[in-house]
């Protein structure tokens, strides 16, 4: 139910809006959306960091696009557990060695600009120096002989012994070459069937043994004397002593790094938290977004909301977008006013800016002072079973939510539309009246008449149509598209508060003329035409 409600207020796309490069700051942001659950003192303080965040990178254009860059190139690390078996795999280290170098870098650029109290991080240094023994500050990881002499010593021997055995088999091509009387012979040769004179001499030689056949080819390499064979025997045991030295510094080197668990886990745990932190400021950069007050009172004041999804939609079409204020002071609030007139998508911003806030992400609007909600229920959510009318879900989900526990905010949009008017009308009044007297938080958008007229219940309207508008009266010759465009530009979206038993202003039959409605049809309309 949370993710189809989050899907029907269009959060996926304002979350899409967040934008983490990188593979790390991807996770987290996952992470992050996931959470529903935090306490207000919680949120309070995240907003609270957050918002210095992005008070300091506000002036500091350059320096967020660089710390942008550096929290990219943190890398994804599982950490093992405490009761990982030793020792750990190279590739375990290579990528614990590669998060420390670059989290390492990011630490730095923090601790430069003075910002350690913004984004606090540990000092990992002397861990990634442990990974790091021959002190070339590099990323990637290897186990170096600078972790103990005796590897040292065995490489260099090694060494010695594989200079001595290309040395021996160079002359021991050279001798093949001059008793085979063939010049340009290699180590590895191929030979077609074809050549069976030369086949045949090669064949004979002791310089060389049959590697590999095929229906049409040879191919031979170099033999081994018995001087080759004996620095090969020697190499091998270098080799498994190599071996065993390596196994032994790993196992040391785990060990270490077992200990060191709880420094690390606190380095990505921080690293995380101030990635999120850079990505909510960075966004709230982005798209000019606000840190809300949180408080406990039944109200809701906003200034300059903006829908983010349909802004962005709008704009790429080259309409315009009114951002709106909105000051909800009681529990139960009733919006009327003309078709077209962004009733729904009232809500639906209300729904997004408190959904937003509840997870911590900075507002898109001017200011805001809200309360946190625990739960956020929208009527028109199309999710549920498919034995059911939309209105048979409309009443399943609002039963079930009525149950829920916590504070919940009700975004009603036409509460019972999918059913008879006269019934309709009844049930909606009902639903008003019963949601005021729980002193649940209310807000709700209709066309019927009945919960326009009950008492107590404050009413706003849409400001509607400025019908002097030159956008008004210019769309009533063009295409369905532009006359869209025009209705738009000459509708006033604003919110207002009505007087008592002040009727809402009155439009659908004007928006029926501007999309095109046939006026002979709109005359019968008028209550003069019997």
């Amino acid at each position: 139910m949370l993710q189809q409600m989050s899907q029907t207020l269009g959060l996926r796309q304002i979350h899409t809006l967040i934008d983490a490069p990188g593979e790390f700051l991807a996770e987290v942001k996952s992470r992050e959306l996931k959470r529903f659950d935090r306490k207000a003192s919680e949120l309070r303080e995240h907003y609270t960091q957050v918002g210095r965040l992005l008070d300091t990178l506000r002036e500091e254009d350059s320096a967020r696009r660089q710390l942008r860059d550096l929290f990219a190139h943190i890398p994804r690390l599982v950490l093992p557990s405490k009761r990982a078996e030793l020792p750990l795999a190279l590739h375990e280290l290579f990528l614990i060695k590669e998060f420390l170098y670059h989290y390492h870098n990011l630490r730095e650029f923090i601790r430069g600009k003075g910002w350690m109290d913004l984004l606090i991080l540990p000092d990992t240094s002397e861990l990634f120096a442990m990974l790091d023994p021959d002190g070339g500050g590099q990323p990637s990881f290897r186990i170096s002989p600078a972790y103990s002499s005796k590897l040292g010593e065995i490489i260099a021997a090694r060494l010695e012994l594989a200079h001595k055995l290309k040395y021996a088999r160079g002359q021991l091509l050279a001798e093949a070459r001059r008793e085979l009387e063939l010049p340009q012979l290699k180590d590895e040769f191929t030979l077609s069937r074809g050549q069976a004179e030369l086949t045949e001499r090669v064949l004979r030689s002791p310089y060389y043994i049959l590697s590999s056949e095929s229906i049409a080819n040879y191919s031979f390499t170099l033999a081994d004397d018995e001087h080759c064979l004996e620095l090969k025997k020697q190499l091998s045991g270098l080799e498994a002593k190599r071996e065993k030295e390596e196994e032994r510094i790993l196992k040391d080197l785990s060990r270490q790094i077992i200990a060191a668990l709880p420094l690390l886990h606190e380095a990505l745990e921080l690293t995380g938290q101030g990635g999120w932190r850079f990505l909510l400021a960075d966004f709230a950069l982005a798209y000019g977004c606000c840190i809300p007050t949180l408080h406990r009172k039944k109200l809701i004041r906003i200034q300059a909301a903006v829908n983010l999804p349909l802004k962005l939609h709008l704009e790429g079409r080259g309409r315009r977008y009114q951002a709106l204020d909105y000051d909800f002071d009681q529990p139960v609030s009733l919006i009327t006013g003309p078709n077209m007139g962004g009733k729904t998508t009232i809500l639906k911003t209300l729904g997004q800016l408190c959904w937003l806030a509840r997870q911590g992400i900075p507002l898109p609007c001017a200011k805001a002072e809200l309360p946190l909600f625990d739960h956020i229920w929208y009527n028109q959510d199309e999710s549920g079973s498919a034995d059911l009318s939309s209105f048979g879900r409309e009443v399943v989900s609002f039963v079930e939510t009525l149950e829920l526990e916590g504070n919940t905010l009700f975004l009603l949009d036409e509460f019972a539309k999918g059913t008879n008017p006269t019934e309709g009308e009844l049930l909606a009044s009902a639903v008003l009246r019963h949601l005021a007297a729980a002193g649940k938080f209310c807000i709700a958008a209709t066309h019927f008449t009945a919960p326009a007229m009950l008492e107590g219940l404050p009413q706003y309207s849409i400001a509607g149509l400025d019908k002097q508008s030159l956008a008004l009266q210019k769309g009533l010759g063009l295409s369905p598209a532009q006359r869209l465009k025009s209705l738009s530009e000459a509708m006033d979206y604003r919110l207002r508060r009505l007087e008592k038993h002040e009727a809402p202003p009155l439009s659908a039959i004007q928006v029926a003329r501007i999309l095109g409605m046939p006026e002979a049809i709109l005359q019968l309309t008028r209550k003069d035409i019997k």
